[in-house]
């Protein structure tokens, strides 16, 4: 029996993209977010090296302890089993700075990062939080945009973040794809919806269109994974005109902790009194037994409807598909841009199907042709021609179109 396609999940803390080659040089090169490209260990590493190296030749250039710092994370972050490496090479570099530099910009940078990527037993014992006055110091240094909106929804602070939101989109660095995949997420929720997201790229892209573009300010966008932090439920609440909800300051093991996260996440859908949603980009841990799909959003319901329907109406009357079939510009985000789009068709089989079944011809050839230039387009931008799992991924989803 062949297995049906789930969606493609951009989830964790940083969302992990696929590799791209990338030639060594000695030259240190500016180190980009992996939200937006992701290398190779051994470049990260070798980055790390040069950078350091010019920290040596000039300890007040700010920008080299923040790369050097940057690309020893990522050099180290996909060794699971070794975060105590991880913990000493990154306090390695604060303690440094704190020494030599205790009062700079790569200083609080550095301390808030240390603060959010250092077990808690090794952190260093005299971290602060002078974030704010690092986005006032540098408002405009756009490698650390998504650092400075993390930490301004944490601590509520719209105004700021707004602003931060708007220069990231007027920049243009960001992906045509994803903010067209975002726009259709929002575009077919309910006004005044909840939408939970869980990555980068699913809580970035909906709050630029919101305050970059300008664009459905009255959804609610709620980031799972911040959810734990005391100070963003405290601020959440408050928005939502909800009693604060606390939880203990530790678990007694996993199961507890899940248990009291579904708690949480159920207090805010039965006391908001606003629609709530699910990212299709997210994996679906919680009410399972109580989403609909109705495209790239699940909707949560106690109660069956029919949710094909709104389905069709999302792809016939609300979404911007256009840009799936042609493009005349190069994405940013390059290949995570032409996995995002997969998701369309694990989350539009059923209304092919539908199609398919009610002789809706002109309907079911639309899609369809959607459907088959995603994946050629991922084939083509993508794939490795030599690699056995790409091409197998490859046929799993031509065959599940046609299925």
């Amino acid at each position: 029996m062949k297995k049906i396609l789930l969606p493609i999940v951009l989830a964790a803390a940083l969302v992990t993209a696929i590799a791209s080659a990338q030639t060594r040089t000695d030259k240190p090169e500016k180190i980009e977010s992996i939200i937006k490209t992701q290398y190779d260990t051994e470049w990260y590493a070798h980055q790390a090296a040069l950078w350091e190296k010019e920290v040596k030749k000039n300890p007040d250039n700010d920008d080299a302890w923040y790369y050097w710092f940057t690309a020893t994370r990522y050099s180290l972050m996909n060794d699971v089993d070794n975060q105590d490496a991880l913990d000493k090479a990154l306090t390695d570099i604060a303690y440094r700075i704190h020494k030599e530099r205790p009062d700079c910009y790569a200083r609080y940078i550095i301390d808030f990062e240390c603060n959010h990527h250092v077990s808690y037993k090794n952190k260093p014992d005299d971290l602060q939080d002078n974030m704010l006055k690092a986005i006032q110091m540098r408002p405009d240094f756009e490698p650390m945009f998504p650092i400075y909106v993390v930490y301004l929804t944490q601590t509520d602070r719209t105004d700021l973040m707004s602003e931060i939101l708007k220069k990231w989109y007027e920049s243009g660095d960001y992906s045509y794809a994803t903010l067209a995949f975002f726009y259709n997420t929002l575009a077919g929720m309910e006004e005044n919806g909840i939408l939970f997201v869980y990555g980068d790229i699913d809580t970035f892209s909906p709050l630029m269109i919101q305050y970059g573009k300008g664009l459905f300010q009255d959804r609610i966008i709620i980031n799972q994974s911040m959810l734990w932090e005391p100070e963003y439920r405290k601020a959440l609440f408050s928005q939502l005109g909800l009693k604060p909800y606390e939880g203990p300051e530790t678990f007694s093991d996993q199961k507890e902790m899940d248990q009291w996260f579904e708690n949480l996440l159920f207090y805010i859908a039965q006391n908001s009194g606003r629609t709530i949603y699910f990212s299709s980009t997210m994996p679906l841990k919680y009410f399972k037994d109580h989403l609909y799909s109705e495209g790239l959003i699940n909707r949560y319901s106690t109660r069956r409807y029919d949710n094909l329907a709104a389905k069709r109406r999302n792809f016939e009357s609300v979404y911007l598909t256009d840009y799936l079939l042609e493009s005349f510009s190069a994405d940013t985000f390059d290949k995570i841009a032409y996995k995002l789009s997969l998701n369309y068709i694990a989350n539009f089989k059923s209304l092919l199907d539908y199609y398919k079944a009610q002789g809706l011809k002109s309907e079911y050839d639309k899609l369809r042709r959607i459907m088959i230039h995603i994946v050629d387009m991922y084939k083509e931008n993508v794939c490795d021609p030599d690699s056995k799992e790409d091409q197998y991924l490859l046929k799993h989803y031509y065959d599940e179109i046609d299925r």
